[in-house]
């Protein structure tokens, strides 16, 4: 059968001439070719058999690029698991929400509850009169029988070592002590000296002078014996004028000096000033450390400590008030965001934070375009524009994002704004956010279509922000395959598939994780290693998917 096969219009490169005849196993295909780079590459070949052999080789290259091209993720499949993940997980932070939300409201009425708390109670326990505090304090401090008391007793009391040391009548005392020191020793140096001027020892002093002196002068015997006699009577004690009385004088009036000093009777000798400055410090310590006594050392410390607890109460009432009063005033703005018309705005402009974060991160600049026009004459569909680096395979290939947080889109809606967003931003690839609190319960949380991607994101719940990291890496990916036609890319390409054919895999997991916590709470340490192995595994196929998106760049440079 002969038929004529029109070539596409958005294939200018080759140029299509005469008619075709299909029935059979092969047929000849005339061509006429025009384009620049296709003719440098042909002329390259001599003419004949080696160029048509060039030719045919790079027809069935192409033919295999756009097939393998035409793949699709299996839509269905990702719109059944991602449902699933997104619902298992509503339930699971839904529910432990309200747990956690009702373990703090428990701990924190046990602990800060005025009426009940153990806070309260035990300031209470505390500074109350013969409490704890007052106990302790009485133990230590009293003036009776107090540990102080005891102690200062021991050490000053009239039992204590010190004050028998200072006692008068005490024959161990420090007065008796010293009196007999003095004495003996007086008693010794009157014994020496009176041996020295003792005639009768023929070894003292002066006996020798004599006896030196009569020898050597006998003439001299009488005068000497007069004056002799005149140097004994210096040292008599029975002239009251004598050397020797005057110095016992002197002697016994020092004798008298320390004993009026060490005696009890005498109201300025040192021991009774020493003995009232003991009385006086032990009468301070005592009013110091009593509690009856308003002005009393203890009193005031007794008097700041209940101040510093009754502030410390006082400032937990402060702060739970300011944290009561602050969480009804967020609630009150969430409430107001939520009826208000700016909540839409709120949304979107969280969503940009969010894409402008994670396009920080992969290199991708990133364009704020909602309030600017588009290609289109007065449009300005399409909030959002990313458009990958210059270290992609297909640097400058754009991504347009549409964010809508408005109960009366529904998924034709969304997907008839996203094609026009994509023309009007001359995108490769649409991403339409709905937020989870308008988003109709038909749409799946996570589903492609075409050249199209709808997820459903919740602003409020960090874990939602996996959905949008997943959008974008798919997203990459597509524009990646969407643009690429290189041989090398083909292992590249591969490895994108099998990366989003384990993010299947994984969002697939759900199910297992609805079914788990539908079990009893045994159930509960297997779906928690579940999901976080999920999520994990998760992680690491979109990072499997960044890496080799950019590495299709030098695969393209090694094809040219």
């Amino acid at each position: 059968m002969n038929t004529q096969t029109e070539i596409p219009a958005n294939l200018p490169v080759l140029g299509f001439i005469g008619s075709i005849d299909d029935s059979g196993p092969e047929f000849e295909l005339k061509l006429r070719v025009s384009d620049p780079e296709v003719l440098a590459e042909l002329r390259k070949h001599p003419a004949g058999a080696m160029r048509n052999d060039f030719a045919l080789a790079a027809l069935r290259l192409g033919v295999l690029s756009l097939r393998q091209a035409a793949g699709e993720v299996d839509a269905n499949a990702i719109k059944r698991a991602a449902q699933d993940m997104l619902s298992s997980f509503s339930e699971l932070m839904t529910k432990s929400g309200s747990q956690i939300t009702s373990t703090i409201a428990s701990a924190l009425r046990q602990y800060f509850d005025p009426s009940t708390g153990a806070l309260p109670q035990r300031i209470e326990s505390l500074i109350k009169s013969d409490g704890e505090l007052d106990r302790a304090l009485r133990v230590h401090l009293a003036p009776e029988q107090s540990t102080i008391t005891k102690t200062l007793s021991e050490h000053f009391g009239d039992a204590s070592p010190i004050a028998k040391l200072l006692s008068p009548t005490d024959a161990n005392g420090v007065k008796a002590q010293v009196e007999s020191a003095i004495r003996n020793a007086l008693k010794q140096q009157q014994e020496q000296i009176l041996g020295e001027f003792s005639l009768d020892d023929k070894d003292s002093a002066l006996s020798r002078l004599v006896s030196e002196l009569t020898s050597c002068n006998g003439a001299l015997r009488s005068n000497l014996q007069e004056e002799v006699a005149k140097l004994a009577d210096e040292f008599s004690l029975d002239k009251p004028d004598s050397a020797l009385s005057r110095l016992v004088g002197r002697v016994e009036s020092a004798h008298r000096a320390i004993t009026d000093q060490f005696s009890s009777d005498n109201e300025d000798s040192a021991m009774l000033r020493l003995s009232r400055m003991l009385q006086q410090t032990s009468a301070q310590i005592d009013k110091n450390l009593t509690l009856d006594d308003d002005t009393s050392a203890l009193s005031r410390l007794k008097r700041e400590l209940e101040g510093t607890l009754d502030s410390i109460a006082k400032s937990n009432n402060e702060f739970q008030n300011e944290v009561r009063s602050t969480l009804a005033a967020l609630q009150a703005r969430k409430q107001e965001a939520a009826r208000s018309t700016r909540h839409g705005s709120e949304f979107e402009s969280e969503l940009g934070n969010l894409l402008a974060a994670e396009a920080t991160r992969l290199s991708d600049p990133f364009d704020s375009v909602g309030a600017k026009t588009g290609l289109m004459k007065n449009c300005k569909a399409g909030d959002f524009v990313t458009t990958l680096s210059a270290e992609s395979a297909s640097a400058g290939a754009r991504i347009v994002w549409e964010a809508k947080e408005d109960a009366s889109y529904d998924l034709k809606d969304a997907l008839t704004e996203i094609s026009v967003a994509r023309s009007n931003r001359q995108a490769q690839i649409g991403i339409f956010v709905f937020s989870s609190k308008t988003a109709p319960k038909s749409i799946p949380p996570f589903a492609r279509y075409g050249n199209d991607i709808v997820v459903v994101w919740d602003v409020e719940n960090a874990e939602s922000d996996l959905n949008i990291r997943v959008a974008y890496s798919l997203a990459r990916a597509l524009v990646v395959r969407e643009t690429s036609d290189s041989v090398e890319s083909t292992q590249a390409l591969k490895a994108i598939e099998v990366s989003t054919r384990a993010i299947e895999k994984q969002i697939e997991h759900l199910d297992q994780i609805k079914t788990w916590a539908e079990t009893a709470r045994s159930s509960g340490e297997k779906v928690i290693d579940r999901a976080t192995r999920m999520r994990s595994d998760l992680a690491r196929e979109v990072e499997s998917l960044d890496r080799q998106v950019n590495g299709l760049k030098t695969m393209g440079a090694k094809a040219a």
